[in-house]
């Protein structure tokens, strides 16, 4: 497992970024969802039904619906460096230092970064990462940074 770790943090260089743009990777899922965020604003609409307010309310739905779902239909930018990670998002920015990430969890599409040691349904502050195909390496040079910033820590701690 070290040896596979230390292979995908070679992979790496630093500063590494990335750009995600999820319906560019999924078109056919980009096209059901647009599907849906239509048909929902039709329905919208239909259900209003009065005049000018129909069509507003529809519209409304869908504007609703395409600023909930931007990190699926635009692009978002990553960055990991010596001084931590951050991302530029379509609708805003979040960045964090690696002394100020508690917790990491990840799968192999992507992960979460939190300032808090404990999940919950109200943990917002951290930073929601997607990988693309570059899981493995960037999940190793997390983790590693996160080892050293906490053994720095530690022994700062102790002192």
């Amino acid at each position: 497992m070290l040896s596979t770790m230390h292979d995908a943090m070679e992979q790496i260089e630093l500063p590494h970024e990335w750009t995600v743009h999820p319906i560019r990777n999924h078109p056919i899922k980009g096209l059901w969802t647009s599907l849906l965020v239509l048909v929902c604003g039709l329905l919208v609409a239909l259900a209003v039904g009065q005049g000018q307010a129909g069509p507003l309310a529809g519209g409304g739905a869908i504007l609703f619906q395409l600023l909930i779902l931007n990190r699926f239909y635009l692009p978002s930018r990553y960055r990991i460096d010596v001084h931590g990670m951050a991302v530029r998002y379509p609708i805003g920015a979040r960045s964090m230092r690696w002394s100020e990430i508690a917790r990491f969890r990840h799968d192999a599409r992507g992960g979460y970064a939190s300032p808090r040691p404990r999940g919950g349904a109200f943990d917002s502050r951290g930073i929601s990462l997607l990988f693309n195909d570059q899981g493995p390496a960037i999940v190793a040079v997390i983790t590693a940074h996160l080892q050293t910033s906490q053994s720095h820590e530690d022994t700062s701690a102790s002192s």
